[in-house]
């Protein structure tokens, strides 16, 4: 065990109560419906304003219609971006969505279980050089954190969480999206040595936006190509979202085998995609899914390496069993 890194996708959250990817959208619409005119930073987008008689509708409903073809939350967010410069007023539409997402987890995430299986897996990857995790929640830390099982951020750190795609907990003050420059606060600290990120070590579970409301700073990411400059990033976090992928190499490189729970290799996120055939090259690989067609395309993706499929959800899997019986 102690030369296996995990590599978490949304199945993985599942149990304890998190949506699905392609239950995200849905949920995400479903909020701002629900909360639109409670909320003052998403209602200024969501009617017409005398000044912007061009949108009707309001801005988040003109981006929509700009780009939406019915595509997963993820799938979308990359379309809105992709949009953007030929379309500006998708950028507030990428702006509610973010917002909408992100009080979603964290409302989620304050009421969802932790049932014993995870602390099945706390042991678990404890006891392993690492975990990534595109997941955007903290299911993963909770369990670790729960059994009291040292973790961070930090890829110099035992456990090790790298998250590619960000976290719920993570915010950008020093850079933020607007071109503000705003102070860390004093309890905030970088989530690694030369990193912009951050996060309060010691309340990882509070929203650390909670009593300052600017999700410019909230540090969530888009899958795609890091390297690839877009509207929704500026030079340091362009800088960060490398460092992110290259923490996720360095974990791998040290494995010789690698253990996906609940992840898919999903095509709009070709940069992952190719990145880990690249970085698994020459190890085992251990695939957690239920869904026949997921482990269909890991034997593709991974043609020639060897592919152990284990077709189940995360709660009935070896890793959510007591680590004797593993």
């Amino acid at each position: 065990m102690t030369n296996t890194v995990f590599i978490l996708g949304a199945g993985f959250s599942r149990y304890a109560g998190m949506p699905l990817v392609v239950e995200l959208r849905d949920q995400v619409f479903n909020w701002i419906e629900r909360y639109k005119d409670q909320d003052a930073r998403i209602k200024s987008h969501m009617y017409p304003l005398p000044n912007w008689p061009e949108y009707p509708k309001g801005k988040y409903y003109a981006g929509l219609e700009c780009v939406d073809t019915g595509d997963g939350f993820e799938e979308l967010l990359i379309r809105l971006q992709t949009a953007s410069e030929d379309c500006p007023v998708t950028i507030q539409t990428i702006h509610v969505l973010r917002r909408a997402c992100a009080k979603l987890l964290w409302e989620t995430q304050l009421t969802c279980r932790l049932p014993e299986e995870y602390l099945h897996f706390a042991r678990h990857s404890a006891q392993s050089l690492g975990v990534i995790s595109f997941n955007w929640d903290l299911i993963c830390e909770r369990a670790l954190d729960e059994m009291h099982f040292p973790w961070s951020y930090d890829s110099n750190v035992r456990t090790p969480i790298i998250k590619p795609h960000g976290s719920i907990n993570w915010v950008n003050h020093l850079q933020a999206r607007t071109g503000q420059v705003i102070a860390n606060p004093p309890e905030l600290s970088p989530i690694a040595e030369g990193m912009t990120i951050s996060w309060e070590r010691n309340k990882p579970f509070d929203d650390p936006l909670f009593a300052y409301d600017h999700d410019d700073l909230r540090h969530i990411l888009f899958p795609g190509d890091p390297e690839i400059p877009g509207p929704e990033k500026n030079e340091a976090e362009h800088k960060d979202a490398i460092c992110l992928w290259n923490a996720a190499e360095q974990l791998v490189s040290q494995a010789t085998r690698v253990a996906f729970i609940g992840y898919s290799l999903p095509t709009y996120d070709l940069y992952a995609r190719k990145l880990l055939r690249r970085i698994c090259q020459g190890k085992q690989i251990v695939v957690c899914n239920p869904s026949d067609e997921a482990i269909k395309t890991f034997k593709e993706v991974f043609q020639g390496e060897q592919v152990l499929d284990e077709p189940s959800k995360f709660e009935y899997s070896r890793y959510a069993k007591p680590l004797a019986a593993g």
